[in-house]
């Protein structure tokens, strides 16, 4: 499949429409006709994984509500508000999803565009590649100590302060480690350069641009004036 991946203005002028038709739409049930917009959208740029994922978790609220709404159906575990609460920010989701998974280099290069201060785009690298590496870490460390026996379910059970210190004290060491790293990769590439930074991530808004922010602007209208606005 080819994909066609959208700029970072793309979505989050999505988002935006996003924000104005759930916070001011009062038809919460016609909010699924923006969620399959939000669907295509991830058609269109090949993210089948999340699509399915999350789809089936929509279907699913949607069987839900159907039965909450016309056949009485109450949940024992949650509150019936929840499934609706879901249902209706189901597109603010989805699309922030969409603008959170984008590339960093991308991000940054969006940023520094509009000339938001380098610290802030700093912060927001750090993060964004921080955050994954720590979760490959905890697995890599957990999975070391598994081969060793070191994380048996009889070792958890006996001796679970004991286990999660053979987990922990070499997480944290490759964490600062990789804090070190992150920090020199930093001033390498020239994070402390008062200076004009390039960026090789730079992409150009293109006529999938200006067609996805089109329609999204055409469809919270149309959203907006079908189903009315709250007072």
């Amino acid at each position: 499949m080819c994909r066609c991946y959208l700029s970072v203005p793309t979505k989050l002028w999505a988002l935006i429409c996003m924000l104005i038709a759930v916070s001011l739409g009062k038809a919460v049930v016609l909010s699924g006709f923006l969620t399959l917009l939000c669907f295509l959208q991830f058609i269109v740029q090949g993210k089948l994984k999340v699509l399915l994922s999350y789809g089936l978790f929509y279907v699913v609220l949607g069987i839900l509500l159907y039965g909450i709404r016309y056949h009485g159906f109450h949940l024992a575990i949650f509150s019936e508000f929840y499934v609706l609460m879901f249902w209706n920010l189901s597109p603010i989701i989805l699309i922030s999803w969409d603008l959170i998974t984008t590339s960093p280099g991308e991000l940054s290069s969006f940023l520094s565009r509009i000339h938001t201060p380098t610290p802030i785009i700093l912060g927001m690298l750090v993060t964004f590649r921080f955050l994954p590496t720590m979760k490959s870490e905890l697995k890599t460390v957990s999975l070391s100590m598994k081969n060793r026996g070191l994380t048996a379910l009889k070792n958890v059970l006996l001796h679970p302060v004991t286990t999660c210190e053979y987990v922990l004290i070499p997480f944290l060491f490759r964490i600062l480690m990789i804090a070190d790293q992150l920090s020199v990769s930093a001033v390498a590439r020239g994070a402390e350069s008062p200076g004009y930074r390039g960026s090789y991530y730079r992409r150009n808004i293109g006529i999938l641009d200006f067609a996805t922010a089109i329609l999204w602007a055409i469809s919270t209208v149309i959203y907006l004036k079908i189903g009315g606005i709250k007072v």
